[in-house]
């Protein structure tokens, strides 16, 4: 997500070590036509290194040993993975494989009609005589796991989000299956979830917008609205499909959308087909075999003049396929700007590639919609969204801002956090390579150096949010200082610290080891100081670097200066 620089919540006003955890940081509350889920299969993922795929075992699992596992008695399955901003959010005992989405779609009266259906593919933990998923209060007309009819309940999750009313609370849909369908340790199951119903977008604790959200302008009615902008950023896609909601249980996806003729629907990976349908609709379906998080997922349906085309990435010769998409209500002007911008995105993601090693994806692109009262970009994977102007929702797309959701594609997507205590990773990174493109290949004069000194010295900057603390709220989450900008910082001081020939063979050594995993804050350190060439009292001083930067509350003292 992009700080607009636009940050989530910049916006708000206008719609309404050994690092060690201090005592501080750890006070946190606990679609047609039809295709029969039968057939749903996991395609295979993309390679998923060791240490991730341990990592992200340990955290599908947690908050459940004992009882329960192994062969022996069944029971539930934990509605929590225990986030530290967001512990209402993940189910335990199982991990999803792949997800099959059919959504039955009316942009008209902004319905999912009979028909919409998402089938998961999973493998469970442990045995299971209950489990939950993340998906807010759709119509649930009927559950299956393993092909039979299961009981459920749709409940709030706990504890509280918020104290704002106008805060959507988080629920679970709970499933109870059959007797003879109960998911056992280590086997694969299937649940099949069928629903309808007008979904409605997630206000979150800063009172930002996310989620299933229509797509209207201007923000003051009388409005047009052409379909939905569809984006997820931390919880919004259980406002739309069921899922396990966190960023550690990553799956593969189909997502087949029925929109009627002339409107476009967008899901995340590679366009497999668009079929005309005898009803007058037409069936997009999309699919992404390497692991994404449901965060990055989307349906995205609207009015778009779409150029679809391809590219080559110049460090593998790989071909690219490249899906853009801009909203027709466009002016020309509008659209010329647009188009002026990502024309540069195939030189700003081999830019990319050459620092930061091979694509992890198949393809890219961009959605510039049209959707009034969003007012932020965000790095859906394969195709970044641009919402336009909050007031007006006049579609554009800045050219830094495109560089940062790009970067974000290994950054934040192939790369994610382990909790959602470490979004510094995603966008102190996407910054970082924001300030570092712009100098080295955009004309700008400040260098990263430059900003560092500038941000350092800045009175007007207040330091009393930690990074990796965030002041335990998830108001906090977008931040656009503590987040974007001080997180920056620290990589620029570790990048002057160790000098130029540690730091890039670190970058990539951290994409290439955690690709397609999650990385925790400890493990962000240690490689860190483990490719950083400094021992003893160096070392020691560096640890006390990250320690300040990223949990201090208030301005650090150590610099690389001090080095």
């Amino acid at each position: 997500m992009s700080s607009s620089r636009a940050v989530k919540a910049s916006i708000v006003a206008l719609s309404t070590l050994v690092v060690a955890l201090p005592a501080s940081a750890g006070a946190a509350g606990p679609t047609r036509p039809s295709t029969s889920a039968a057939n749903v299969d996991a395609p295979p993922a993309g390679p998923v290194s060791k240490v991730s795929a341990q990592r992200a075992g340990k955290a599908a699992s947690k908050g459940g040993k004992g009882k329960g596992h192994g062969h022996g008695s069944y029971a539930p399955g934990a509605r929590s993975l225990g986030d530290p901003l967001f512990p209402q959010i993940g189910n335990g005992g199982y991990q999803v494989k792949h997800y099959r989405i059919e959504l039955d779609y009316d942009p008209a009266t902004n319905e999912f009609e009979h028909g919409t259906e998402t089938a998961i593919l999973a493998r469970a933990t442990q045995n299971l005589s209950e489990l939950s998923l993340d998906f807010q209060d759709l119509d649930v007309s009927r559950v299956r796991v393993n092909r039979r009819s299961a009981d459920f309940e749709q409940v709030e999750a706990t504890p509280d989000l918020s104290d704002n009313p106008d805060v959507t609370q988080p629920m679970k849909l709970v499933v109870t299956p059959h007797d003879k369908s109960r998911p056992r340790a280590g086997k694969k199951f299937k649940v099949e979830v069928s629903y309808s119903g007008a979904p409605q977008h997630i206000t979150d604790p800063d009172t930002s917008i996310e989620g299933w959200i229509r797509a209207c302008f201007p923000f003051v009615p009388p409005q047009t609205c052409d379909g939905a902008f569809v984006v997820n950023e931390p919880i919004g896609a259980q406002s739309w499909f069921p899922n396990n909601n966190y960023p550690t249980d990553k799956a593969s996806f189909d997502t087949e959308i029925t929109v009627p003729n002339g409107k476009t629907a967008v899901g995340v990976g590679e366009l497999r087909s668009r079929k005309k349908n005898r009803d007058g609709t037409r069936t997009w379906r999309w699919h992404e075999d390497d692991p994404t998080a449901t965060y990055l997922t989307t349906a995205t349906v609207g009015d778009f003049d779409n150029d679809f085309t391809r590219m080559t990435e110049t460090s593998t010769n790989k071909r690219l396929d490249v899906y853009n998409s801009i909203d027709s209500s466009s002016t020309q002007a509008q659209k010329d700007a647009i188009n002026a911008s990502l024309a540069r995105a195939p030189g700003q993601l081999n830019y990319l590639s050459d620092l930061l090693g091979r694509y992890p994806l198949d393809s890219i692109g961009a959605v510039a919609d049209r959707a009034a009262g969003v007012g932020y970009a965000l790095e859906v994977q394969t195709k970044p969204h641009y919402a336009g102007g909050f007031s007006t929702g006049n579609p554009s797309i800045n050219i830094s801002t495109q560089l940062h959701e790009i970067g974000h594609m290994w950054l934040g997507n192939s790369v994610s956090p382990a909790t959602w205590h470490e979004i510094w990773f995603n966008e102190g990174w996407a910054t970082w390579l924001e300030w570092l493109w712009a100098f080295e290949a955009n004309g700008s004069p400040d260098s990263p150096a430059d900003n560092f000194d500038a941000l350092y010295n800045d009175p007007d900057f207040e330091w009393d949010i930690a990074p990796a603390v965030l002041d335990n709220d998830p108001a906090n989450l977008f931040n656009g200082f503590a987040v974007y900008d001080r997180s920056a910082m620290m990589i620029e001081g570790y990048r002057q610290i160790v000098g130029d020939a540690r730091f890039y063979p670190f970058l990539r050594t951290l994409v290439a080891e955690f690709r397609y995993g999650n990385i925790s804050l400890q493990e962000f350190v240690d490689l860190a100081k483990d490719e950083s060439g400094l021992t003893g009292t160096d070392l020691a001083l560096l640890d006390e670097y990250f320690q300040q930067w990223l949990f201090l509350e208030e301005r650090p003292m150590l610099t690389p200066d001090d080095f």
